[in-house]
């Protein structure tokens, strides 16, 4: 990396020989603070109870900047910052031959140096269709492993599929009690004709302790690979799995592996944790109680666990409780268990590559177990059996902070999308979302309601686009629009959604990081000279300074999120060059300027693109040429 790396190096070195051996360097948003600053005298001030207006100036007049080839000046502000500003005509060559020489590449780093990370995101109960708030999971998660593959680690990504709990016990007492046909109406997918069926029993079986007791013996049957529900259980989760994964690939993501929650005690991956557990003495068997029979996990060494008590692992009908397979599942990703899945390869991502589903009598055998760490999107309310995963997982002896429950706030329907839905509100702003209940907005309506608001502006821009053209754009914009609303706000923010604002293409929005890549498109297509990454002049305008910074921030923006693990960075930093950029767009001109002015402007044009391009691509919005 060059640019601004160098820049930050040499300023440390300046910093080292005027005596300031620790120095924490930042960018200031406004160039009227110079073009990187630090608060060092500050800390030095504590230290020796000097005034660090005074300990700032002192620094300075011992910086020597005779050989120095990026930094033109310095100067101690008050009350004791230290602004250094860069020799532009130097410090733009090095961002903008950065930028063209990474091409798309351009922003990586190697802060993970080949880490090995197991994401595990999506992984929605395979008896519905996905609706929104399963697709905030979605998108933070792609997204995660797309900024670690950037920053130097090695990616897998898991989806998690849970084919043993209760929610298929019920989809599974509606076809072999109930009398519900296993074929969908003519136009309805089955994920969505199983949601809609799933939401219907549940409130029967509440009505009726007869079917509750059906339930349960089908749960039971579940666990027995012989069974003819198993066999049944197998089909269903795999014709609604296919139809999730159409809209999964359609959000664009991806996934390395579908991991069945039922062949984790068909791998006997479970009795191997157990019999650790049992040997460490962490569990138990009830034997008074509500809950007698059951294996209970001691949980009273735990300062917060503890105080709702111990946390059962076995019913005492034998069956295993999804915490128990959470442990076993995250004991096998941490690589602490002898045992391992093979697979087969199920079918091919978009991109290409492979994707294998766990499989009892699979011949393939990849390494996907066995992380450095494992970080598992899942919403807060499972803030308390992720942390008894990861006490369990420091009882086998692992160290718990390879175990990252990334938690995220739940997505709530506004209460005009409740209306909609004819879901009646008191006095509440929003609704809590609930697939038993039937209140929910499925994702591939919504992205197609966007996608023809989409279609409906661009027809009007250009008649003469076909309508295979106005598809593309328009998904694309769909998809644009769709992720960046999921991924703008603090994933501990609960997301109250609106369709129509979900929609809007206009402010801060996917559709206008779109726009400014599009613009800039425009403008390379047009240019007459070829562009040069020579500044024309050591004096440059503050919106080419401005830019041109911005393009440079990239790689340090990636390393400062990957380490965060905050996707909302790279959201906030392609919010702000596409801002930067238009910034520039009105006040420099590019086309009409004369030819070595052009001909500079054009290579910021095309650096921003290729910065615009790389951070895209993390955030997962899909760009356009022409909109």
């Amino acid at each position: 990396m060059t640019g601004l790396k160098n820049l930050f190096e040499e300023i440390r070195e300046l910093l080292k020989k005027a005596g300031l051996a620790e120095a924490r360097l930042e960018v200031p948003k406004q160039l009227a603070y110079g073009d990187v600053s630090t608060n060092a005298a500050f800390e030095l001030g504590k230290k020796t109870g000097q005034n660090p207006y005074q300990v700032a100036k002192e620094i300075a007049s011992r910086i020597d900047l005779s050989t120095s080839r990026l930094v033109a000046s310095v100067e101690a502000v008050p009350p004791g910052y230290l602004n250094f500003h860069a020799r532009w005509d130097e410090l733009a060559r090095d961002i903008l031959e950065e930028a063209v020489n990474m091409g798309s590449r351009f922003g990586e780093t190697n802060v993970g140096q080949g880490r090995y990370v197991l994401i595990e995101h999506t992984s929605v109960n395979p008896n519905k269709a996905l609706h929104i708030g399963h697709a905030r999971n979605t998108c933070l998660g792609d997204s995660l492993a797309r900024l670690l593959v950037k920053t130097g680690h090695k990616v897998s990504v898991a989806n998690y599929i849970d084919d043993s709990g209760a929610q298929m016990a019920e989809i599974l007492l509606a076809f072999l009690k109930l009398g519900y046909s296993i074929t969908p109406p003519p136009g309805v997918r089955f994920d969505d004709y199983c949601g809609r069926i799933y939401s219907e029993v549940s409130r029967k079986i509440e009505a009726d302790p007869y079917l509750n007791a059906e339930r349960r013996k089908i749960s039971a049957a579940l666990e027995d690979r012989s069974s003819e529900v198993f066999t049944l259980n197998r089909s269903i989760v795999e014709r609604v799995l296919k139809d999730q994964l159409q809209t999964c690939w359609r959000l664009g993501a991806r996934y390395d592996i579908l991991n069945r929650e039922s062949d984790i005690l068909l791998f006997d991956l479970w009795s191997e944790v157990f019999e650790k557990l049992r040997e460490k003495d962490s569990v138990y068997l009830s034997q008074d109680g509500v809950k007698k029979g059951c294996w209970m996990m001691r949980l009273d060494d735990h300062p917060t666990l503890s105080r709702e008590g111990d946390e059962v692992l076995v019913k005492s009908d034998g069956t295993t409780t999804y915490v128990a397979r959470d442990i076993a599942y995250a004991a096998w990703k941490l690589g602490l268990l002898s045992r391992d899945f093979t697979y087969s390869k199920w079918t091919i991502n978009p991109d290409g590559t492979p994707l294998y589903l766990t499989d009892f009598n699979g011949d393939e055998r990849p390494k996907f177990g066995s992380a450095e760490a494992t970080i598992n999107v899942v919403d807060v309310r499972q803030r308390r059996p992720q942390e008894i995963v990861r006490h369990a997982l420091k009882k086998l002896g692992a160290d718990p902070s390879r175990y990252v429950h990334y938690a995220y706030e739940v997505v709530s329907l506004s209460r005009a999308d409740a209306e909609k839905l004819n879901i009646a509100l008191q006095q509440q702003s929003f609704v809590h979302m609930s697939g038993r209940a039937g209140i929910y907005i499925n994702v591939d309506p919504l992205l197609d309601y966007i996608k023809e608001k989409a279609i409906a502006g661009a027809s009007t821009r250009h008649p003469e686009w076909s309508r295979e053209k106005l598809e593309e754009v328009g998904e694309k914009i769909a998809v644009a629009a769709f992720r960046y609303f999921m991924l703008r706000s603090d994933p501990e923010k609960m997301i109250v959604f609106d369709s129509e604002e979900a929609s809007d293409i206009e402010g801060d929005t996917g559709p206008y990081i779109q726009y400014a890549y599009a613009r800039a498109t425009r403008i390379l297509e047009k240019a007459d000279v070829r562009p040069s990454s020579k500044p024309y002049s050591s004096q440059l305008e503050k919106e080419e300074k401005q830019l041109l910074k911005t393009i440079g921030m990239l790689p340090l923006v990636f390393a400062e999120a990957a380490r965060m693990l905050s996707v909302g960075r790279v959201v906030s930093y392609l919010r702000e060059l596409a801002v930067v950029f238009n910034d520039f767009y009105e006040r420099c001109p590019v086309l009409t300027a004369q030819e070595d002015v052009k001909a500079f402007r054009l290579a910021v044009v095309e650096g921003f693109r290729t910065a615009l391009t790389s951070a895209s691509w993390v955030v997962g919005l899909p760009l356009l040429e022409e909109m």
